[in-house]
């Protein structure tokens, strides 16, 4: 056939309408996404012809009693080939409950004493996906339980998953003991808000983001202007917190001056290597962290710069970076961690034709071309993944063989539009219920613990810490009368619950 049909029926037998198949997107093996060769073609049915084999499928759907999610089905991590067709609900659930019986293997067998609790979620999800295969073989009514049946077996293998990670993290905690020099941090923007932002800032961080956008920092060529990002350095280093600079090198439009953009691409490569390398050697000893450059990828691309020309890019950020100071930290920021984007080809502010590179497929190319860098930066605002997935995605870039700093994040405390924010709307996913203080707090305490549990992890940057100034909608750790969310004082407990 050289097709794949998907076929998708709700909890009531029913096909899921077209519209459910706009977050389908496809993987490789390695679940990097691919450039999206399929679509809908009626209700419940989805059609996938020019993709490359075996192939991953990810889809997002709620889950009655967890969440809306993103679901991946893989064939028990052998993919799928382009003959036939595939009841997804089955597949999502048959996938899910394989890679979280195959991550309990593996832990019980480093020495996890894996919890009666997950033990039994794993039975009753193996119990439903037996019913569910049973009744998509019957004809009449009892095919329409198949779907139903799939997502309580699926509702319990994605509980399964997160209490097994986060019982994973737990052992590599107590096992290891404190963590000293982990950094738990925040972008440090708001000073100007004064004692209601920076003591509480002081007391529950040891690591602050100072900013360098390049549009602000020099709207005019050659004339850098330092105050702002010299008292927010002076005002961290002073309290006894480690400041990070961020970034040198952006090609989103808060990092390209206007004079930028009529320069070449030579032009411009040997400025950011001069700026680089300049502001590197003004903060040596004050600044000796750097994100020297974010979003390369294809994310961040205002100047319309090829692949190529991103990772010229990159070097020559590095190299200039450690040429000002040796000693520096040198970080390679990426957003958008998942590569969705790559399937839709749509970026931060524009349609692409060709086909883009993933924050994944960029790090790789990154290191095949030898660049010197340290640290791989992560972003993880809240993209719609339970914290199972989110756990192997961290593994993921581990095995690209650097440490890790989560270098921006941010889960919302409502579920409701936020006019002050810079996206307004939060994302139309939720974990376990609508956000609220109490969500936020649940999945910050759980995110940090599998974070501070990978001995790849070594740092982790919240952003913003209060709802005043905001990039995420009601992401701060503070309301905007800078009052503490229960978020605030859930970090603040476990932070010192893991230092003691």
């Amino acid at each position: 056939m050289n097709r794949l049909i998907l076929r998708a029926n709700g909890r009531g037998g029913q096909p899921l309408p077209e519209s459910a198949f706009a977050s389908l997107y496809l993987t490789d093996l390695e679940r990097s996404p691919c450039r999206r060769p399929y679509g809908p073609v009626g209700k419940g049915v989805a059609m996938i012809e020019d993709a490359a084999e075996p192939l991953v499928i990810a889809m997002m759907r709620p889950i009655d009693g967890f969440g809306t999610v993103y679901l991946f089905a893989d064939n028990e991590g052998r993919g799928y080939r382009k003959d036939g067709e595939l009841d997804l609900p089955l597949e999502f659930a048959r996938s899910r409950l394989h890679a979280v019986a195959c991550r309990r293997e593996a832990a019980e067998k480093a020495g996890v004493a894996v919890s009666l609790k997950v033990a039994r979620r794993l039975e009753k999800a193996a119990a439903a996906l037996k019913a569910a295969t049973t009744a998509a073989s019957a004809a009449g009514a009892a095919a329409g339980e198949s779907a139903r049946l799939a997502e309580e077996s699926l509702c319990e293998s994605l509980w399964a998953g997160e209490e097994l990670v986060l019982e994973i993290a737990r052992h590599e905690i107590a096992r290891r003991g404190p963590r000293e020099g982990f950094l738990f941090g925040c972008n440090a923007f708001g000073l100007r808000h004064g004692a209601p932002y920076t003591k509480p800032f002081e007391e529950i961080f040891n690591f602050g983001t100072v900013p360098f956008y390049r549009a602000r920092f020099e709207p005019q060529e050659g004339w850098p202007d330092y105050a702002n990002a010299d008292a927010i350095t002076d005002w961290l280093r002073g309290a006894g917190l480690t400041p990070k600079g961020h970034p040198l090198t952006w090609f989103h439009h808060a990092g390209v001056a206007e004079w930028m953009k009529a320069k070449s691409f030579d032009e411009n490569l040997a400025s950011a290597r001069q700026r680089c390398e300049m502001i590197a050697r003004r903060y040596a000893g004050r600044i000796d962290r750097w994100d020297v450059i974010n979003e390369a990828h294809d994310w961040a691309n205002e100047l319309g710069y090829g692949q190529e020309q991103l990772l010229e890019m990159t070097r020559a950020s590095c190299e200039g970076t450690r040429a000002g100071n040796p000693a520096a930290q040198t970080i390679v920021n990426n957003c958008c961690t998942f590569g969705e984007y790559a399937t839709t080809g749509l970026t931060y502010f524009r349609q692409e034709e060709r086909p883009l590179r993933t924050p994944h497929q960029y790090l790789r190319a990154c290191l095949a071309a030898g660049l010197d860098f340290d640290v791989i930066g992560l972003q993880l605002y809240y993209p719609g993944y339970d914290l199972f997935e989110i756990d192997r995605l961290l593994d993921w870039y581990a095995a690209l063989g650097k440490p890790i700093h989560v270098t921006e994040l941010g889960v919302s405390s409502s579920a409701l539009v936020d006019e002050r924010a810079n996206v307004k709307d939060p994302n139309p996913a939720y974990w376990h219920a609508p956000w609220s203080e109490g969500v936020q707090a649940d999945w910050v305490e759980q995110f940090y613990t599998i974070c501070y549990g990978k001995g790849a992890v070594e740092a982790v940057t919240w952003w913003d810490f209060a709802d005043a100034g905001h990039f995420w909608p009601h992401g701060g750790f503070l309301r905007g009368d800078f009052t503490p969310k229960e978020s605030y004082h859930r970090l603040k407990a476990l932070i010192e619950s893991l230092r003691a």
